[in-house]
């Protein structure tokens, strides 16, 4: 797969400004690499573990998202890192990710962090969560009748609709101006009167 596409969505954001760079995308394997400058080390010379970390975390992430549906997002779940040495300033570290588990909800993936001679510089293994697409105000509130009789429909509504009156009621308490006041009231009374409607 082209990395371009995937290289520009990291643009302007830490991973581009840590100085990742994607080699190899694909969908069983990502490959990225970081040259050790010196403001990414911990004391001088030496890469902090937490830009490790987060160099592993992104591919994990990057991995995540070639599997996802439209519309659907990641974020990291869980995250365990092992460190066997140390990061080099002044080197190129070399990642290879790899799914150890593709599902629906989540997505685990274990990321070997190489030093410039293949050295094992940290094993990182994390699960990703799957996000679904953010539902409009009107989707989330057409999802509270999926899979519910009429009866149970016609009980929600009727909850919804004396939620809306005191919503009503509470706006007309906060109008300075009696019209307004007035015409609030009377969008509390028509939520009632469907309320009951709905309940008889």
């Amino acid at each position: 797969m082209d990395v371009s596409p995937m290289q520009a969505r990291l643009k302007g954001f830490f991973p581009d400004l840590m100085g990742l760079k994607l080699v190899s995308l694909e969908p069983d394997l990502v490959v990225a690499e970081i040259t050790v400058r010196d403001d990414l080390c911990t004391v001088p010379g030496i890469m902090h573990g937490g830009a490790v970390m987060a160099f592993a975390d992104t591919l994990g992430a990057v991995g995540t998202s070639i599997h996802l549906k439209p519309g659907h997002g990641t974020t990291t779940l869980e995250s365990k890192t092992n460190f066997f040495s140390a990061g080099v300033a002044g080197t190129t570290l070399r990642a290879e990710c790899r799914p150890l588990h593709i599902g629906g909800r989540t997505m685990v993936w274990q990321t070997d962090v190489l030093s410039a001679e293949g050295k094992l510089v940290a094993k990182v293994t994390q699960t990703q969560m799957v996000l679904e697409p953010r539902k409009s105000a009107q989707e989330q509130l057409s999802g509270l009748f999926e899979g519910k009789g009429v009866e149970e429909r016609k009980a929600l509504l009727a909850t919804l609709e004396r939620a809306g009156a005191e919503m009503y009621e509470w706006f007309a308490a906060q109008a300075t101006d009696p019209a307004e006041k007035e015409r609030l009231l009377e969008g509390a009374r028509r939520e009632i009167a469907n309320a009951e409607l709905l309940e008889g």
